[in-house]
């Protein structure tokens, strides 16, 4: 989220090769977006007018500058299509696996992340390390569970991050 004079507006901004993944959720944005994506760089951006809904989500997904995770919000919002979006912005396939990179959080907030998918979907999770902090790793039990419930709404470009 980037601060203007008139709130928090939302900046999708991914490399070329995300392209099908900014044009979606330009489609899915369109009502809060006065231009269409354009190149910057070496990527594709596009951002949102200033609106208070994404006051609220910069409240409670920011404390000050950092990133935080917001369990009871999550516990009660994030569903199967949340949980694509997710993996297409920071989902990896490794192997037959899945990373999902949660490297700017601490420890204790990535094992609540875990926690909070194995209540909500029953969805093993196990922390692997990566330069000294720490991302998701699907377990390989959960793997067929979790491509079931989240690639009817991944866009076929972003099927790859699922090994599909």
């Amino acid at each position: 989220m980037l601060r203007t004079t008139a709130g928090y507006c939302f900046r999708v901004h991914h490399g070329r090769a995300q392209k099908p993944l900014v044009d979606w959720k330009y489609r899915s944005l369109v009502n809060f977006v006065r231009s269409e994506p354009r190149e910057c760089g070496s990527g594709i951006y596009f951002r949102t007018v200033s609106h208070p809904a994404f006051n609220e989500l910069r409240e409670q997904f920011y404390v000050e500058s950092r990133k935080v995770v917001p369990s009871k919000l999550l516990e009660r919002e994030l569903d199967a299509r949340a949980l694509a979006i997710w993996i297409m912005d920071d989902g990896a396939a490794d192997g037959r696996q899945l990373r999902i990179n949660t490297q700017c959080f601490s420890i204790h907030e990535v094992e609540e992340l875990a926690r909070i998918l194995r209540a909500n979907f029953g969805i093993e999770m196990r922390l692997n390390i990566d330069k000294g902090r720490f991302r998701l790793r699907c377990e390989a039990s959960s793997m067929g569970r979790l491509k079931s419930m989240v690639a009817p709404h991944t866009i076929p470009e972003m099927l790859y991050k699922l090994s599909l």
